[in-house]
């Protein structure tokens, strides 16, 4: 048996379905499951008839589920399905789908399609507008498409443009052209022309190389050029228009439908039969003179108000409906069609319900129910199509009748608007129409109420509006938070406008402000973080003049040390030329060293005898002379051109100077004179550069740098204590002019600094001054802490000059005495030690010979002897009275010191009761505002409900904190700790302090760090006095109500540690 299923879209969905549904009963599982589900019934009628004693109950299923499965599922049918919109759905039929299904798809599809079929016979509308044919309201969309459409060619529609502006507006301005005659043209690009031959425009050609050409034409010629590209243009653009609205057909099938349906839905809109492409022009033609004359005057404005509270409400409705109706117009029919697919996807899901004792036939039921409620869509939506076009065409050929012109434009916008407003809103009262018809006419009611509560509220806020004279219109407000804010007393009537680049500022713990800008660019504000004083400490000539005296010392010390370096290279060099005599008389016995020492020191003596002859030989040098200074170079001396040595051991080589070059001189003119004959064209200096040029290049070479290397190796280890020891004085001399050449070249490196501060003070024309005031205020307060005296004048650095006694005015200069002293003073620890000696009074040691250093030493040894005091370590030899007056005196000031800090404590004690009773006020005060509201302490904390973060707080101290120790949710109460652990370190002249534990569980019981409430932070630096005295000034700094204390280890001492907890007393 063959079957017809009719559907308006989805009809590709609908045939997978049937395609589905034959292969699930088509089955051997699903034949298998309906045999479960007739047993599961038939022991349930079983039960329902032994237990209600009701024979009937068993026959009566027995009869039913026999029935539905025979004839609902056993027997089969070929479904043909029919999509109306839709005619090249392939392919469309399916075989082997139950009867049950194929019938009731089938029966309700064919009545759904009869009524809105039928009902279209009788609603005389033409044929392309009917529902069946294309769909909801389809004349007024493809009327709003081609109202909206646009020329895509840029050079045609710059040229439409450019005639637009340059021809036809001054056309109309100048009186050739009537603007009610344009206005109501229905062929605006016929009325526009000829163009006038006295006027031109900028005219773009496309060229074949792909660029475009510029030129300037008459209005007649750019007329007469641009009407043939309409053709053209339109011609063109028609199939991909057709696709755009067509998206299922083809280009070539879509630019046909396009052709035959536009002029009947054209006609029927405004009376005005034309042709596609001639709509099309007009409409584009519309469209470029709107454009155009918006681009001329800047926008099109708008209308004056006159009835605000009406307007207001019409689009507050408007705007209401317009988004309920874009979602219906799209959801609605996809709901519709997904309803349907499901109904008959879960024919084969919910049969064996079917088969059920008792419920079977009223889920039978209900199931029909549910493909008559689907097919009563098809008719209400012809209904409302036909309402909803009946009325756009009226509205339509009232407001364009005759056909689009300048004048109508905007109001057939406006039609096809309201009409797709009003489709959308009201097809989405379809699905529940169709519900109350099966259950009521009363049942619409409530819906219909809600449906029109948009338009009720609107219009009570527009009215409450006009009533009160309150407006807000355009503003946005997002994520705003106010946490504990006041404003009173403010006044300000002044405009003030502030626009641009974003901006983000951040204060520092410090007082000054970060800004971070939109480019990427961070700028620093310091003002707000710096005090402010009558007077500002700056640079002064003085000032000047100190740092050229020190500058000065550098150089001398500078120098000092550069002559030390000198001489211990000499020292050096000398020493190896002894190493190499000593080899050369202890040449032969075999004791002095062994083969591998023999080695490296028989290729030494051969590398230097080499250089040696090559002196003599090229450049005329004398033997003794050759011999010196070719091992002179191969120690590792570097020898400068003028005949000065230097040793190369440091980046900047230090020259030993003194009578060289004559020495050289003095024996080449003795040399002989064969060599002399070779070499007359040079001068005598020439070849002593040129030779002490060959050394240097020789004496680093990689072949001379590893032989040096195995030579004072071999002799470091010689069995010959002599050798050792010169080699031993060569290693010392070496490191000991090391030394003292990278102590002169950091000593010229900070008088360079100096010198250059200096000299720019002096010979700039501009000057950049540090305001140092927050620095005079940190230095004069710790100085007024430190000096109780000072402190007792009573002055304070905020006080004016008006407002010092002599006294104050006193103790100010010379805190500002002090302050100046201090940078110098700074200066002077850079430089360190200065020795009363220059370079000049440095001379070479009165002994010059190994047993006259001995002998030198025997007799201080006496002098030290004679000098010391006799002392027995088998008796007391200490001084008595000296002794007892010592003891007397510490026991005097021990006692003097107690009784002034008993004499303290009582005099304080009270206060320090009051101060412990505002502490715990304040205190808590303070972290139940501070800490957990104000918006600056969470910015440093990140408070997180009870706790806060201190890493960012702890950064800003200065502390750092140890990986994996956890900081993140800390009591406000122990954040203290860490800026007076800080402050602490700073004083005491401490490294900065580490947190090495937090909150966690690594502690005894009872321990404070699992609450948050304890901080540790690294002692093993620090030697047990300076942790109790850091101890001490936490302690003084947080007060009663923290304990803290230093703990030491004798086990493990690098566990050493400052504890601070926080641990409130009673009172």
């Amino acid at each position: 048996m063959n079957v017809e299923v009719f559907t308006i879209g989805g009809g590709d969905y609908i045939v997978n379905v049937f395609n589905a549904v034959a292969a699930w009963t088509g089955g051997g599982g699903y034949k298998s499951m309906i045999r479960v589900v007739m047993v599961m019934g038939l022991i349930y009628s079983l039960l329902v008839t032994a237990f209600n004693l009701d024979w009937r109950a068993w026959l009566n299923w027995f009869l039913q589920s026999t029935l539905i499965y025979l004839c609902l599922m056993v027997p089969t049918v070929t479904v043909k399905v029919t999509d109306r919109i839709n005619p090249g759905l392939a392919p469309s039929v399916v075989a082997n789908v139950p009867l049950g299904l194929g019938m009731l798809a089938s029966f309700t599809s064919q009545v759904g399609d009869y009524l809105t079929r039928s009902a279209e016979t009788v609603f005389v509308m033409p044929a392309q507008l009917n529902y069946s044919s294309n769909g909801l309201i389809y004349g007024s969309k493809l009327m709003e498409a081609t109202h909206a459409i646009q020329i895509t060619d840029p050079e045609f529609a710059g040229n439409l443009n450019e005639h637009m502006k340059q021809c036809v507006f001054y056309d109309v301005m100048l009186g050739f052209k009537s603007m009610d005659t344009l206005a109501k043209s229905t062929d605006l690009w016929t009325d526009i022309g000829p163009g006038s031959p006295a006027r031109g425009q900028k005219f773009l050609t496309r060229n074949g190389a792909g660029g475009v050409d510029s030129e300037i034409k008459t209005c007649n010629q750019a007329y007469a050029e641009l009407t043939p590209q309409w053709t053209t243009f339109i011609n063109g653009m028609v199939p991909l228009f057709g696709k755009k609205l067509y998206p299922r057909l083809s280009n070539a099938a879509a630019a046909a439908k396009l052709t035959a349906d536009l002029p009947v839905t054209y006609q029927a809109f405004t009376g005005n039969a034309s042709t596609a492409v001639a709509i099309l022009r007009q409409h584009l033609s519309l469209n470029v003179f709107m454009q155009a004359r918006n681009d001329m005057s800047g926008g099109s404005g708008s209308a004056a108000i006159d009835s605000f509270a009406a307007t207001r409400a019409d689009v507050q409705s408007q705007n209401t409906y317009s988004a309920i109706a874009q979602g219906a117009m799209k959801w609605v029919p996809v709901l519709n069609i997904v309803l349907t697919v499901v109904f008959y996807a879960m024919f084969p899901v919910i049969f064996p319900l079917f088969l059920m004792p008792k419920t079977g036939v009223s889920t039978l039921r209900g199931y029909g129910m549910g493909f008559f409620y689907l097919a009563a869509w098809g008719p209400l939506y012809v209904v409302l199509h036909m309402i909803l076009m009946s009325r756009a065409t009226a509205a339509g050929l009232a407001v364009g009748g005759g056909g689009a012109t300048l004048g109508n434009f905007a109001g057939m916008g406006a039609v096809n608007d309201e009409t797709a407003l009003l489709a959308g809103y009201l097809i989405s009262s379809v699905p529940f129409i169709a519900a109350g018809m099966a259950r009521g006419a009363m049942a619409i009611a409530g819906q219909a109420t809600s449906f029109l509560a948009p338009s009720q509220n609107a219009a009570e806020a527009a009215a409450l509006e006009a009533t009160t004279g309150n407006y807000a219109y355009g503003n946005a407000s997002l994520a705003n938070a106010t946490v504990n804010s006041r404003s009173m007393n403010q006044w300000s009537d002044a405009p003030s406008f502030t626009t641009g680049a974003a901006t983000t500022s951040f204060r520092n713990a410090n007082g000054a402000l970060s800004n971070f800008n939109a480019d990427g660019t961070t700028t620093v504000n310091q003002a707000p973080g710096i005090s402010s004083f009558e007077s500002k400490p700056s640079l002064t000539q003085g000032t000047v003049g100190e740092l050229r005296r020190g500058v000065s010392q550098f150089e001398s010390q500078s120098s000092q040390q550069r002559e030390l370096a000198m001489q211990s290279t000499s020292a050096a060099i000398t020493a190896g030329s002894q190493i190499f005599d000593t080899l050369q008389t202890s040449r032969g016995r075999d004791s002095v060293t062994g083969r591998q020492e023999q080695a490296a020191i028989s290729e030494a003596q051969n590398l230097t005898r080499t250089w040696s002859d090559r002196l003599v030989q090229d450049y005329g040098w004398s033997r003794e002379s050759a011999d010196d200074y070719a091992r002179r170079a191969y120690t590792g001396a570097q020898l400068g051109v003028d005949g000065s040595l230097k040793v190369g051991v440091a980046p900047k080589l230090l020259g030993v100077g003194g009578g060289v070059q004559g020495g050289i001189i003095g024996s080449i003119t003795s040399g002989s004179d064969n060599s002399r004959t070779s070499r007359s064209g040079q001068s005598e200096s020439e070849r002593i550069a040129n030779g002490l040029e060959f050394l240097n290049t020789e004496g680093h070479s990689s072949v001379a740098t590893q032989s040096r290397e195995s030579f004072f190796r071999a002799t470091s280890t010689s069995s010959d204590a002599q050798i050792r020891g010169l080699t031993a004085r060569h290693d010392a001399s070496l490191t000991e002019a090391r030394s003292h050449s990278v102590e002169a070249g950091r000593l010229a490196e900070a008088g360079r600094r100096y010198e250059e501060q200096a000299s720019f003070a002096e010979t700039h024309g501009f000057q950049i001054s540090r305001d140092l005031s927050q620095n005079w205020q940190a230095f004069a307060s710790g100085e007024l802490a430190r000096n109780p005296g000072l402190k007792a004048s009573g002055y304070e650095t905020w006080m004016r000059d008006s407002d010092l006694t002599p006294q104050q005015r006193d103790v100010r200069d010379v805190l500002e005495e002090r302050f100046q002293q201090s940078y110098l003073d700074d200066m002077r620890r850079e430089l360190g030690p200065v020795g009363p000696l220059d370079k000049s009074s440095i001379g070479a040691p009165a002994s010059t010979t190994a047993d006259g250093v001995r002998e030198w030493g025997a007799g201080q040894i006496g002098s030290l002897d004679a000098q010391a005091p006799r002392v027995r370590v088998d008796t007391d030899e200490r001084d008595g009275a000296l002794t007892g007056l010592v003891s007397d005196r510490l026991q005097g000031a021990d006692g003097r010191l107690h009784q002034h800090q008993r004499d303290a404590s009582l005099l304080t004690g009270d206060i320090h009761r009051q101060g412990d009773q505002i502490d715990g006020v304040v205190g808590t005060r303070l972290r139940s505002y501070n800490l957990e509201t104000t918006p600056l302490a969470e910015r440093f904390t990140g408070r997180v409900g009870g706790t806060v973060d201190a890493t960012p707080f702890a950064r800003s101290q200065g502390v750092s904190i140890k990986p994996g120790t956890n900081v993140r949710n800390l009591d406000p109460a122990i954040v203290p700790a860490i800026s007076a652990v800080a402050a602490g370190s700073r004083s005491l002249g401490l490294t900065a302090p580490t947190i090495t534990s937090g909150r966690d569980r690594q502690h005894h019981v009872g321990s404070l760090h699992p609450r948050g409430d304890a901080l540790d932070f690294r002692g093993n630096s620090l030697s047990i006095t300076q942790g109790q005295a850091l101890a001490g000034a936490v302690r003084s700094t947080l007060g009663p109500n923290y304990d803290v204390a230093f703990e030491t280890s004798r086990v493990d001492p690098d566990s050493n540690h400052l504890h601070a907890e926080y641990n409130p007393k009673r009172r």
